[in-house]
């Protein structure tokens, strides 16, 4: 049982990482429909990097809980 409840840190540390490393791909994901050659603005990119070092956290977190 622990070992399914080891994915869900995971795959929030790997989006948390993403969300770190490549801001500008997950806009463009994101607006593909809604938006034709658009940047995503400086703040943006900050909150997503804000965003993603949370879920690393979070992450982090949660793995250490469920071995507790």
């Amino acid at each position: 049982m622990k070992d399914i409840n080891l994915i869900w840190p995971v795959i929030l540390f790997l989006l948390g990482l993403f969300m770190l490393i490549n801001p500008k791909l997950l806009w463009k994901m994101e607006h593909y429909f809604t938006a034709k050659n658009g940047e995503p603005t400086d703040l943006y990119i900050a909150f997503m990097r804000i965003g993603g070092l949370f879920f690393m956290f979070a992450s982090v977190i949660i793995s250490v809980a469920c071995f507790a």
